[in-house]
């Protein structure tokens, strides 16, 4: 039939052209793809990570807000206001070197037996029978002590550690030289309960005139908060960390809160977080001790208002596992490039070679025409 015998010649010149025109332009788009689609990638799971970081961070505040207004509930409890009060106005009639005097002998006597009666009279005392109220309501709340503006404890749920708290750190902050100010303190370990806390100190005033009149303080168990930083991977391998304004990590993974040891994230975010864009994309992409990691963060904004919680949370992942998934489709892509590109130079080569072989037959056989000999056939 006429069709068995239909050929198409092309040349192979042409067949070149073709391939080098369709294949070197396809293999460079799909480099181009390739490299920003593993960009793309990057950028999604950055995204990701920090609004997860923005998560941790909320709830963080949110928690540390909650555990306040428990104490600031302390404060403004009436009983415990008109305790205060009572126990400034004993103070009127006496002048400041007998009060002076009488606070030392106290101070003195307080890790002593003869000062037993004054504890249990404190303990029992109808103020610190509504501390106990509060901290059976909330046991996150380890002790609870509320003084008058000289330091002296008027109820609490445990014997204090001091007769006066005026050298207290928290209770100095609260005072606050007399105008009074919310404080938290820094994080501290309570070893009979083996928790992690802070002493939250609140003001107490005085109903009416809001004067400053004594001072709350509440050592708050914050484990729970600190434990959702310590394990070892949260979701698709990340890992979560409470860092300081110093780069120390508070909590995270296997680490122990004062063993204040640095965090390779941190440093690689610390441009970004100086810069109005930089905290917009709240993501980078870093070269760590332990290989290339994308990290987003957030501030937790807490240091606005308490100054010793100058926190950032961090969530990392190890970029080789992040982008896993399309990982072996990319290689296999730049495969498939590279391949096209060797195909191609082959080709060439072959076509090179092939033309200069037809160029040596043509000169041999246009010296055998010259010598009048004819060039050999094919057998």
């Amino acid at each position: 039939m006429a069709l068995d015998r239909f050929e198409v010649r092309v040349s192979i010149q042409k067949v070149l052209l073709g391939l080098v025109l369709v294949i070197v332009p396809l293999s460079i788009v799909g480099l181009v793809l390739t490299t920003r689609s593993d960009s793309a990638l990057d950028a999604s799971i950055g995204s990701h990570l920090k609004t997860m970081a923005q998560m941790y961070s909320n709830n963080l505040s949110h928690e540390v807000s909650d555990r306040v207004s428990a104490v600031k509930l302390i404060a403004a409890d009436p009983g415990v206001v008109e305790a205060v009060t009572a126990a400034n106005r004993a103070y009127q009639n006496q002048n400041e070197a007998a009060i002076s005097d009488k606070l030392d002998k106290a101070e003195k006597t307080w890790e002593t037996p003869q000062a037993a009666p004054a504890v249990k009279s404190l303990l029992t005392s109808k103020p610190s029978e509504t501390l106990r109220h509060y901290h059976e309501m909330d046991q996150q709340m380890l002790r609870i002590t509320v003084t008058d503006e000289r330091g002296v404890p008027i109820a609490a749920t445990a014997k204090p550690s001091r007769y006066t708290l005026t050298t207290f750190g928290p209770w100095q902050s609260v005072y606050n030289g007399g105008k009074g100010a919310v404080s938290i303190s820094n994080i501290l370990f309570d070893e009979p309960t083996k928790a992690y806390f802070v002493d939250i100190g609140v003001p107490v005033t005085e109903a009416g005139t809001g004067q400053l009149a004594g001072v709350a303080l509440a050592s708050v168990n914050i484990s729970p908060l600190l434990a959702s930083f310590q394990q070892d991977t949260i979701g698709n391998g990340w890992k979560a960390y409470l860092v300081n304004s110093d780069g120390t990590v508070v909590s995270g993974p296997r680490t122990d809160v004062f063993a204040r040891a640095r965090s390779d994230e941190f440093a690689a975010i610390g441009d970004s977080l100086g810069s109005l864009e930089g905290r917009q994309t709240g993501y980078v992409t870093a070269d760590l001790q332990s290989g290339r990691h994308i990290v987003g963060f957030s501030d937790t904004g807490l240091d606005k208002t308490y100054k010793n919680l100058a926190w950032t949370v961090l969530i990392s992942q190890d970029e080789h596992e992040a982008t896993a998934p399309i990982r072996s489709l990319s290689l296999f892509a730049i495969v498939m490039v590279v391949l096209a590109l060797f195909m191609v130079t082959l080709l060439a080569v072959y076509y090179a070679l092939h033309r200069k072989q037809q160029f040596a037959d043509i000169e041999e056989a246009a010296s055998l025409g010259q010598q009048g000999l004819t060039p050999p056939q094919a057998v």
